[in-house]
């Protein structure tokens, strides 16, 4: 709901170049419609821009955020050594999009945050897709095709959702998506071979199916939304169910996609003590 404010949303598209990312999608609209043109748009935000930096830094601990770093939602402040000139370089992990849009830096928890709310200033309905075995990325619905559809903004990809089992060999457990509209477990989505899931022991199956329906229920209360919309909500909903079954009764025959890799960003030995280097698929 920190995305639902009106200026924040309206500083939001002061800071992304429109003008440019209307022109590619109208260009990629003209050529190829399966997206439409919002989902094109959509495209071209996605693709991060690298932030080149100078010296080699090491980890050496982490420390509690000042007064002013808290007050933009930094529970922790990493703390890093430059190998060239010793400094010692502070990485607060901000909360706060309104402080992400100006500091533009930080990893994929930041890129998520940032990325879902800029979304949503673009009009997207949009998801924060939290996953228990620490990542975050990306759900944006698409009116063309009529379906949410899978963005990792760390990585610079779209419509990848078996990257994290196929190409990362990361194993998963739970995969929930949050947005103004309510949650929703999407785990099939992104997990569908059963020998790349872990177990899923945080709470009984049902009671999870509970909380989920009751935070629903709750935003979509608040959205004082008319028949109509809550009905075309529900609808919705039934046909995700419906795409999410059907994974599972595929599973046994979906094969590994080649064309997904290992995790690019991040270091090796980060990514391979995640089990994220796509070790685990060979």
């Amino acid at each position: 709901m920190a995305y639902e404010n009106d200026e924040l949303l309206d500083l939001a598209l002061t800071r992304i170049p429109l003008d440019q990312i209307y022109g590619a999608a109208e260009e990629k609209f003209k050529k190829d419609p399966t997206w439409g043109e919002h989902d094109y748009c959509i495209q071209e935000l996605v693709v991060p821009i690298c932030d080149i930096c100078g010296g080699e830094t090491q980890a050496i601990g982490a420390q509690a955020p000042t007064e002013e770093e808290a007050k933009y939602k930094a529970s922790v402040v990493e703390v890093y050594r430059c190998s060239t000139c010793s400094a010692i370089v502070r990485f607060p992990r901000y909360g706060s999009v309104r402080k992400l849009l100006d500091t533009r830096k930080g990893r994929c928890g930041e890129f998520a945050n940032c990325f879902t709310f800029l979304c949503r200033a673009m009009g997207s309905r949009v998801r924060w897709v939290w996953n228990k075995e620490d990542h975050v990325w990306t759900e944006v619905y698409s009116e063309q095709q009529k379906r949410w559809v899978h963005y990792d903004p760390s990585e610079g990809i779209f419509d990848k959702p078996l990257v994290y089992t196929d190409g990362w060999g990361k194993k998963m457990s739970y995969c929930i998506g949050f947005s103004n509209e309510g949650a929703c477990d999407v785990t099939r989505r992104y997990v569908r071979d059963p020998a790349k899931a872990l177990p899923r022991n945080q709470c009984k199956e049902n009671g999870l199916v509970w909380a989920l329906k009751l935070i629903t229920n709750r935003r979509r209360e608040n959205l004082g939304l008319s028949p109509d919309d809550l009905k075309r909500l529900d609808d919705e909903e039934i046909a995700e169910q419906k795409e999410l079954q059907s994974y599972v009764s595929k599973s046994d025959a979906t094969p590994t996609d080649p064309n997904l890799g290992p995790r690019e960003s991040g270091a090796g030995e980060w990514t391979h003590n995640r089990g994220e280097d796509g070790s685990g698929t060979r």
